[in-house]
């Protein structure tokens, strides 16, 4: 299973699918794409939302994955 954090959204760009996920374990901010949304019946995130997420770094960008609502 793959290392799972939480944080919160501080925006999502509905139009452009993108938006930014701060993790509460301090380690930055991570992008996040419409296609990464794993929530039923959703494709967009809104601020200030609990999230969990996978957690990717590509070259100098941090990336969430696999992103589902916090329990």
């Amino acid at each position: 299973m793959h290392r799972r954090l939480t944080g919160s959204v501080k925006w999502f760009h509905a139009v452009n699918g993108l938006g930014v996920i701060r993790a509460d374990d301090g380690s930055g901010d991570y992008f996040v794409a419409r296609s990464a949304i794993l929530i039923l019946g959703r494709a967009t995130l809104q601020e200030g939302e609990r999230v969990t997420f996978e957690p990717v770094v590509e070259g100098l960008a941090f990336w969430a994955f696999n992103v589902i609502r916090s329990a």
